[in-house]
């Protein structure tokens, strides 16, 4: 597309300010703004569905709330097989290899919340969502109670080769809002946007011997 009139002017004093405004940030507003003008160029080719400026970028180990739950995303590992208090929950599987994300979520709201959605694995083919677990025992756990608070591993499967030490993958987790069913004898329910997300990229860590 043909640059407009007065844009290449503009683009020469833009490094300027940049710079003005780089030193003038913390380090972790740094992570923010260049994970937004990552998902800004993925968008403008066609990396993403839609531009869409509901997107808020929060780091790993950072606080990020949905309406439900308030979480932090801490780590990500590669594993043949998934084990979890002393036992198996996930056997190997030829071709196939798992990928635990592990993080802490507290239920802020006042009625238990399905966790099957809460982190929504993007750009990685052919994935498979495989469960939610305690990280402290491996316990499975489909709900978490009002007001509670659990370290879990959210675990998918993922083709072998997929992905390796070192890889770089994005979660989304879609802001809720508490609804009133349409049915007159139903109650609130929470329900994702459509919209408005948070997102945050981590690092892959090594496989487990």
């Amino acid at each position: 597309m043909d640059p407009q009139p007065g844009t290449q002017t503009a683009a020469t004093r833009r490094p300027s300010r940049v710079g003005q405004w780089l030193a003038q940030r913390r380090v972790s507003q740094w992570w923010k703004a260049g994970l937004a003008a990552v998902l800004a160029i993925a968008a403008l080719f066609g990396g993403l569905d839609r531009v869409d400026n509901t997107a808020t970028p929060f780091a790993p180990g950072e606080e990020f709330s949905d309406g439900q739950f308030l979480l932090t995303v801490d780590r990500a590992r590669l594993v043949e097989e998934l084990r979890g208090g002393g036992r198996v929950v996930g056997r190997e599987t030829p071709g196939r290899s798992y990928l635990g994300v592990v993080a802490t979520l507290r239920n802020d709201g006042t009625t238990p919340g399905r966790l099957r959605n809460e982190l929504d694995l993007r750009g990685v083919p052919d994935d498979m969502f495989y469960g939610v677990f305690r990280l402290r025992d491996g316990s499975p756990i489909p709900a978490l109670g009002p007001g509670l608070t659990e370290e879990l591993v959210f675990a998918w499967q993922v083709p072998a080769g997929a992905l390796r030490q070192g890889s770089a993958i994005t979660i989304r987790v879609w802001k809720k809002s508490l609804k009133q069913l349409m049915v007159t004898y139903g109650g609130k329910e929470w329900l994702d946007s459509l919209t408005d997300y948070g997102v945050t990229e981590l690092v892959v860590g090594a496989p487990s011997p």
